[in-house]
């Protein structure tokens, strides 16, 4: 079933775009969960005892797909904090488990923006490339270090929540940006790349907030349009922290993997049976205190090391 939209621009004729209508099971889900099961049998010693211990990581997964993929924030919004408190984990490399997960998560949802029809693809060329070079800068550059990731997830985990608040009633009349827009939307991906690269998240919202903002671009086609470029940019990321850098806690992503692999489809399937206004409001405000609450513990070891310096 294919529902044709049409959006008005400022001073041109209604533009129609096509919104198809996306099922929730697929057979690559299958396929997908069988190789998950086939390697982690495979390359995990003690797999039923090492199953009992994280399976909560399932449900971290799914909850923070769905969350990343309804309001393009990221899934690290939940990963992150929740290794970090929950599972005394390094910041780094709970940051690093977050690049593995947000792959497979973020990639899942963006096929079903995809089969929606919500991406505008012309701006992808404007923004992959770009946001290439913001991650590499920030993984050869200036690398993550846990003070880093601690000192800045929490400013810009509330900057995004606050971001999704303030845009919620946005609706957008453009199915795409204008041609003027394209040396600003490369600025603003080459900055969001250089923040996913140190704290997970960041691509997909800034991104989607400027499109909104700047230009009015439909909410659904730019929330479309932030989890494909997070999905690259984790892709991306995943790939240099597993092969070049090392260090992913892969006893861990595991699970949340296999969380994300079925929880990344919920966002966009969700998201086009009613209006996500309250969802994201929600999410926006588990953003604002989640950030809070990272950055006082930031404050607070910055303050034990400024003590201990004093002695």
């Amino acid at each position: 079933m294919e529902e044709c939209l049409y959006e008005a621009s400022a001073g041109d004729a209604p533009a129609p775009y096509k919104r198809r209508k996306l099922t929730y099971f697929s057979p690559w889900l299958l396929v997908f969960t069988a190789v998950w099961l086939v390697v982690y049998l495979r390359f995990f010693p003690s797999p039923g005892a090492l199953a009992a211990r994280n399976w909560p990581l399932i449900l971290v997964g799914v909850a923070g797909a769905t969350i990343g993929n309804l309001t393009a924030i990221g899934g690290g919004l939940v990963f992150v904090p929740t290794m970090i408190f929950v599972y005394s984990a390094n910041p780094v490399a709970a940051l690093k488990l977050a690049f593995v997960t947000q792959a497979v998560g973020m990639t899942s949802g963006a096929t079903g923006w995809l089969s929606r029809g919500e991406v505008p693809l012309r701006l992808l060329k404007w923004t992959v490339p770009p946001l290439i070079v913001g991650a590499l800068i920030s993984s050869f550059v200036y690398r993550p270090n846990p003070m880093l990731v601690k000192g800045l997830f929490g400013p810009i985990t509330i900057i995004a929540g606050l971001l999704t608040l303030y845009t919620l009633d946005r609706k957008g009349g453009l199915p795409d940006l204008p041609p003027k827009a394209n040396v600003w939307i490369a600025l603003v991906a080459l900055i969001g790349g250089i923040i996913t690269g140190w704290v997970a998240i960041g691509e997909g919202e800034i991104v989607a907030a400027f499109c909104m903002l700047a230009y009015h671009l439909n909410a659904n086609r730019a929330l479309g349009l932030g989890v494909v470029l997070l999905s690259i940019n984790s892709i991306f990321l995943a790939l240099l922290h597993s092969f070049v850098f090392g260090g992913v806690p892969w006893q861990w992503a595991i699970f949340t993997m296999l969380g994300v692999l079925w929880g990344g489809r919920l966002g966009p399937f969700v998201g086009q049976w009613f209006s996500m206004h309250t969802a994201k409001k929600v999410f926006a405000v588990i953003a604002v205190l989640d950030g809070m609450l990272i950055l006082l513990q930031a404050l607070g070891v910055l303050a034990r090391i400024k003590a201990a310096w004093g002695h």
